[in-house]
């Protein structure tokens, strides 16, 4: 359950500040990739944690020797 300070943000936000597109990031959420709280009744609407996010970036991080 998120903090009542932590604020959602929208897969666009997420896109944005990712730098891709956001059918790429319903695809991570989709994979299970990354963590999401689906808030829509019909159809998905996807807000993630900027803890979530955050966790998500550091699993992708590569080290210096992976070039």
């Amino acid at each position: 359950m998120p903090q009542p300070q932590e604020k959602l943000l929208t897969v666009k936000q997420v896109a944005d500040i990712m730098s891709v597109d956001e059918k790429t990031i319903r695809s991570w959420i989709q994979r299970g990739d990354l963590r999401a709280v689906n808030i829509g009744r019909l159809r998905p609407e996807y807000r993630i944690r900027p803890t979530d996010l955050d966790e998500f970036i550091s699993h992708r991080q590569t080290d210096r020797s992976d070039n």
